[in-house]
């Protein structure tokens, strides 16, 4: 919820100090360049700490960075906040896949990944809806105080009733060092792991097409905000069939149909005019993402090696952040010539990740999961 208040106001709140909408597109940016190296800090962290250490140590870099965030004595500062947000979330995303892939059995492994996904879905709902009223109340910086509350509650309800189960709190005595697990693992970072990098640019521009293609065609800011909504929400439902249909089914039962409703919002999108089309299109697309809750981490979690796990979890959500950064810039670079053709662009990517995902990803449930480092 602390992050779901936050980061819908981080370019707002540059604009709010007195710069350019140039300069407020710059604190997301600053957002998901910390995010870049967090996962593999997290996955480090994981692997020296545990992964509740690890969590609670994460979820200190995004107090600081909130903390930075709501004194915003200056531009600079504000965005060494956005950073530390940035990096803080990415690696408190990898400890948390590790401490439930050290306890779940492999039945329920799916599901326990999607219903991490799905809580996050649901904090990044209820948490804007939070911050507005906050914002009504006590002016854009009050956004940054509740997530610095909402993160030091998390921090004290982990140290209560997390830290019992922790699997090492020492370095181990024979560590997996980060070129160590990638030069091992090379083949599947090469295959599937492409297949993770496009997805990720297919999820986050979905973020980005939905109101932009909505003020194109003049609907105004409100029918927009509604419309992302709507998507958001069915999107945040579906997570748990997600993840029982592929403990059940398998992890292509998912994979594919998730991937094809993307491509096809995408490639829909553009042909749409009035709030009843988009909404629509935004609803394949609600659906396609909500019907991917947790994939990428379960595919992880099936490919991990037993040494060094939490590293190689570090890697494999570095390359879906890297995903994420290049998703939007597409959609941008396409809106140079004409905005339809970064729509078709991704939506292309979607197809290209549908093929992945038949080539590489095993038919039926995998046989094992790895349950230690």
């Amino acid at each position: 919820m602390g992050i779901g208040a936050m980061l819908p106001v981080l370019a707002l709140t540059v604009v709010d100090m007195g710069h350019t909408a140039a300069f407020g597109s710059l604190a997301v940016a600053a957002y998901q360049l910390g995010r870049l190296p967090g996962s593999a800090v997290g996955g480090a962290l994981t692997h020296r700490l545990g992964s509740a250490h690890a969590a609670l140590v994460s979820l200190g870099l995004i107090g600081a960075g909130a903390a930075a965030a709501a004194l915003e004595p200056d531009l600079a500062v504000f965005m060494v906040g956005a950073v530390l947000v940035g990096l803080g979330h990415a690696a408190y995303h990898v400890a948390r896949q590790d401490q439930i892939l050290g306890v779940i059995s492999h039945e329920g492994i799916a599901r326990s990944l999607t219903s991490l996904a799905g809580v996050w879905r649901i904090g990044n709902f209820i948490g804007p809806l939070i911050g507005a009223a906050v914002i009504a109340a006590w002016g854009l910086p009050a956004t940054y105080w509740l997530g610095l509350v909402c993160i030091v509650a998390a921090m004290a309800l982990l140290a209560i009733v997390g830290m019992r189960g922790d699997r090492r709190i020492v370095r181990p005595p024979s560590p997996a060092s980060l070129r160590e697990v990638i030069r091992e693992h090379r083949h599947v970072l090469a295959t599937l792991g492409l297949t993770v990098v496009a997805t990720g640019a297919l999820r986050q521009a979905r973020i980005a097409v939905i109101p932009l293609w909505a003020a194109h065609v003049g609907l105004s800011p409100e029918v927009s905000t509604l419309i992302f909504s709507i998507s958001a929400g069915i999107d945040m439902l579906l997570f748990y069939p997600a993840g029982a249909t592929m403990d059940r089914r398998g992890r292509l039962w998912t994979a594919v149909p998730s991937s094809l409703l993307l491509a096809a919002g995408f490639l829909l999108l553009p042909l749409t005019h009035g709030a009843a089309q988009v909404t629509a299109a935004a609803l394949v697309l609600g659906v396609g993402n909500g019907w991917g809750s947790g994939l990428i981490m379960t595919l992880g979690a099936d490919v991990a090696p037993v040494r060094g796990r939490s590293v190689f979890t570090g890697v494999w959500m570095v390359l879906q952040d890297v995903g994420g950064l290049a998703g939007p810039a597409l959609v941008s670079a396409g809106a140079l010539i004409a905005l339809p053709v970064g729509y078709v662009a991704v939506g292309g990517i979607g197809l290209a990740v549908t093929a992945g995902f038949l080539r590489w990803v095993p038919r039926g449930r995998p046989a094992h999961v790895h349950r230690s480092d």
